[in-house]
């Protein structure tokens, strides 16, 4: 009986290894850009750079987010809410704010808030160098290990205002940029009943809402109120943003 060899190249082994990896990568890059959506990602720019703005979710879920840069009234109020209602929210924090409003910061993470930065000095990153974007945040960072909170996953700019490079620059550094879906404005010169059915009439699955606390917002905490009741009417469950981007509760949709 003639004996049998099988020839292996080794080469060719090497080639179908790196066309298996490439395809691998692609596929988990299409999950990625499918579970969010970016703001202003290009073809050249990994997904990951991009700032996120809204998930993907089939799931009645929706993220309450607050800009704190200053003030101590206004933040107790909507606290006050949160707590009635039973709803947690991601803040994102002034380093500064943070820094000179220790037990307000402390109160925050007791109640298993989750909290971001919005920048230490509250000057604007459009601009600047890497390095002093770098600083900021490691600054602001500081702040919230001193309080026990970590790790720090999300970063918003001081300027609340989109740029591409700004955004890369914060991936480098490896925190996520979050932005919004939903601009909740409570400034306006109107009943809180009417503000109130402006931002829930504009609020869908997914959403990312994003609400400024300062003590001139006095209508704030109301307006949370009823948001809060009127988007739990109809079903919507509110979450915090790790929540609402967290691939293990995500059915995965095309960006159309």
């Amino acid at each position: 009986m003639g004996s049998m060899f099988y020839t292996f190249n080794w080469t060719s082994w090497k080639k179908w290894v790196a066309v298996l990896s490439l395809l691998l990568l692609f596929t988990i890059t299409i999950q990625l850009s499918n579970d969010y959506i970016f703001e202003n990602a290009t073809q050249n720019q990994s997904v990951n750079e991009g700032a996120i703005t809204k998930s993907l979710k089939e799931e009645k879920e929706i993220a309450l987010t607050f800009n704190v840069p200053w003030g101590d009234d206004t933040i107790v109020d909507v606290m006050n809410v949160l707590d009635e209602k039973q709803v947690k929210a991601t803040f994102f924090v002034n380093g500064e704010w943070a820094l000179r409003n220790e037990e307000l910061a402390e109160w925050i993470i007791e109640e298993n808030h989750e909290l971001g930065l919005l920048g230490f000095s509250d000057q604007a990153y459009e601009g600047r160098s890497l390095d002093y974007i770098k600083q900021d945040i490691e600054r602001g960072e500081t702040v919230l290990k001193n309080l026990d909170y970590e790790p720090l996953q999300y970063v918003r700019v001081p300027e609340n205002k989109y740029s591409e490079l700004v955004t890369e620059q914060i991936h480098k550094l490896g925190y996520r940029t979050v932005f919004w879906s939903v601009y909740a404005d409570v400034s306006k010169n109107q009943d809180t009943e009417t503000i109130s059915k402006q931002i829930t009439d504009g609020i869908s699955s997914g959403d990312i809402i994003v609400m400024p606390i300062r003590d001139d917002l006095e209508k704030a905490s109301e307006v949370v109120k009823q948001i809060i009741e009127q988007k739990e009417t109809e079903g919507f469950q509110f979450v915090t943003v790790t929540e609402l981007l967290s691939p293990a509760q995500i059915e995965l949709q095309p960006i159309n």
